[in-house]
């Protein structure tokens, strides 16, 4: 009995003991724990502030980096073309359209009639004036000759029996009727009689001869047939000379259809020739342009169909109008070196006409608009400076420069930008490709290029 409280003592003993460890043990665990939290928390603060601080530095050291990294960026320059302002005359030139013209063109025919013996050309031949073409047979004609002189001998054969035959006196004497009628017919040509009073003077001093005897040898002449002898004669030589058909000038056969053996009539075309060296454009300038040009005056020729321009001057200007077109004939004469251009190609003529002295002037291309206003580029040193500008007269190639509004001056032999400058800027940097020459055909020493 004693032993059983003994032993029920000690297990509640063992069991207090036991509880109070327990609780001990677990405040420690709960204190241990909470120091861990406070140490965790410190922790994280710490590196939190340590990331902050890290990221900051990292911010800078990159700013530092890139900075170091980049260089300082330069200004690009932009490539131009540039050409000089010239002081010089500009040329506003009439436009008028034509074609090109023989100056000689003729259709040769036959003056007599018989059969080609020969035929000593060809189609598109090239001859000389003078130069033997066709021959018709010529024997019927040559003792036509032969008869007529026979005549003409046997009357002038009866013409020395008469004594006036001889006398040169009377023979001096005729001579000077004949250079009275010559005065007579230079008077009327000069407007200062007229054809009646040139014939009614005639007849006065025929009457006067025959009264004087002056004409005595001609009187005989006539009685006795020498005359009329002497006119068949000159007729029969001169149709033998039309059996030969010869060049009137220099240039081309053409429509040469014939061939020898062939029998031709009296006034029959045989061929063409076409003078293609002396040729020359006509062209038809408006109303309202004709006063501005003058004969003599400069003039560009294009030809369209040989991709060429000719150099060329007016030569003719009509006095009269085309009343259809309203146009006035204008003809520009040409060597045709080298045969290149033919007769009925289409011609476009440049005349001179108006004519604006003394004028500082730019190429077209350097004028550009800006908000409706005018302004060129000039170059200063490796710089573009803009210049607003007052234009005057201008042509397809150049404009006159009246004034500078706004920006600097501009005088001769200054260059402006010609190229690559829509988008180009003020004071923009540029760099000068090449100083190209005034391109104008009626400015006379234009500046060269470089």
């Amino acid at each position: 009995m004693k032993f059983r409280i003994l032993f029920v003592a000690a297990l509640v003993l063992y069991g207090a003991a036991v509880g109070c460890g327990k609780k001990a043990s677990t405040q420690n665990a709960a204190d241990s724990t909470a120091t861990d939290s406070t140490s965790l928390a410190n922790a994280k603060g710490s590196m939190e502030g340590d990331g902050e601080n890290f990221g900051q530095n990292n911010e800078a050291a990159a700013e530092s980096d890139t900075s170091a990294a980049k260089p300082e960026r330069k200004e690009r320059a932009v490539t131009v073309n540039a050409s000089r302002a010239i002081r010089g005359d500009l040329v506003r030139p009439v436009i008028a359209e034509g074609q090109l013209r023989a100056r000689h063109a003729a259709e040769i025919h036959a003056e007599v009639a018989g059969k080609l013996t020969r035929v000593v050309v060809e189609e598109g031949q090239q001859v000389k004036r003078g130069a033997l073409l066709m021959k018709i047979d010529d024997r019927e004609y040559e003792m036509a000759a032969e008869q007529a002189r026979s005549r003409y001998l046997q009357a002038l054969s009866l013409l020395t029996i008469e004594d006036a035959a001889t006398d040169t006196t009377l023979l001096e004497q005729a001579k000077g009727v004949r250079d009275q009628f010559a005065d007579l017919e230079r008077l009327e040509q000069q407007g200062k009689i007229t054809r009646e009073e040139r014939l009614a003077r005639e007849i006065g001093l025929d009457v006067q001869a025959l009264k004087e005897g002056k004409f005595r040898v001609e009187v005989a002449a006539a009685r006795s047939g020498v005359s009329v002898a002497r006119a068949d004669l000159e007729r029969a030589r001169l149709n033998l000379e039309r059996t030969e058909i010869r060049a009137p000038f220099d240039g081309v056969i053409s429509g040469l259809t014939l061939d020898r053996g062939e029998q031709v009539m009296v006034n029959q075309v045989l061929f063409s020739l076409v003078d293609n060296i002396n040729i020359e454009a006509e062209v038809g300038v408006l109303e309202a342009d004709v006063g501005k040009i003058a004969a003599g005056g400069p003039a560009i020729l294009a030809i369209p169909a040989l991709s060429d321009t000719i150099d060329a001057k007016v030569d003719v200007i009509s006095p009269q109008f085309n009343r259809e077109t309203r146009t006035c004939q204008v003809l520009m004469r040409l060597k045709n070196e080298g045969a290149r251009m033919r007769p009925g190609m289409f011609a476009r003529a440049l005349i001179a006409g108006e004519r604006f002295n003394d004028r500082l002037l730019v190429p077209r291309e350097a004028v550009l608009m800006r908000e409706g206003r005018p302004l060129i580029f000039k170059v200063e040193g490796d710089r573009a400076k803009w210049l607003y500008v007052e234009l005057g007269a201008s042509n397809d190639h150049l404009v006159e420069i009246t004034s500078v509004l706004q920006g600097g001056t501009l005088e001769p032999d200054d260059r402006v930008v010609v190229s690559d400058h829509l988008t180009l800027a003020h004071d923009a940097k540029i760099k000068v490709r090449k100083t190209v020459p005034v391109s104008d055909p009626w400015i006379a020493g234009s500046q060269d290029g470089e």
